[in-house]
């Protein structure tokens, strides 16, 4: 699997959009960031239902991991009644 992790354990403000950057510029199937523990509901509510990304909350040592895999293009016609 292609995957980058990235080490965000010590931000405290400003993760969510920090996050979105690294998305939004990474082109791998797979990215995982290492968050401090006790802040996952927190910033999971800050995504929402992930747009192009399935996200993962899962357990690691010393810390809380989030992984976001990349959604394959269906070619189905999606029903969106609300975009933002």
């Amino acid at each position: 699997m292609d995957n980058k992790i990235v080490d965000l354990k010590a931000v405290t403000c400003g993760l969510v959009p920090i996050i979105v950057n690294h998305l939004d510029t990474c082109s791998n199937p797979v990215v995982e960031f290492q968050i401090r523990l006790g802040i996952r509901e927190e910033i999971l509510s800050g995504f929402g239902t992930g747009g192009n990304w399935n996200i993962e909350v899962l357990d690691d040592f010393g810390c809380d991991k989030l992984r976001f895999t990349r959604r394959k293009d269906s070619n189905e016609d999606r029903l969106n009644i609300v975009e933002y």
